[in-house]
């Protein structure tokens, strides 16, 4: 199964999405799903992304793609506040196996 593509996305691409793309980067690799986590500012989501996070105020404002789940989060460097895309992850490797 290729890798699902998550994008962290924050105003300019810097800090704020550097620090949770690393928080998410760590879950994902203890529930040992078949994803990365990549960084990028709103105005540059790739085509190709299937969940889109990061503060809630901004991924709400962020034009995506029909296919592309977004998740909204207020405490960036708390792990748990990922769970729901954690999942949604979950089921999308379970619906592609």
């Amino acid at each position: 199964m290729q890798a699902i593509k998550i994008m962290f996305v924050c105003d300019s691409g810097l800090v704020g999405s550097i620090m949770g793309a690393k928080v998410l980067r760590e879950r994902i690799r203890q529930e040992q799903l078949p994803a990365t986590v990549d960084t990028c500012r709103a105005q540059e989501v790739p085509d190709d992304t299937r969940f889109l996070v990061g503060p809630r105020r901004i991924v709400s404002t962020v034009q995506t793609h029909a296919t592309c789940q977004t998740f909204g989060v207020d405490a960036l460097l708390v792990a748990e506040a990922y769970d729901e895309l954690i999942q949604a992850v979950r089921n999308e490797r379970m619906c592609h196996d």
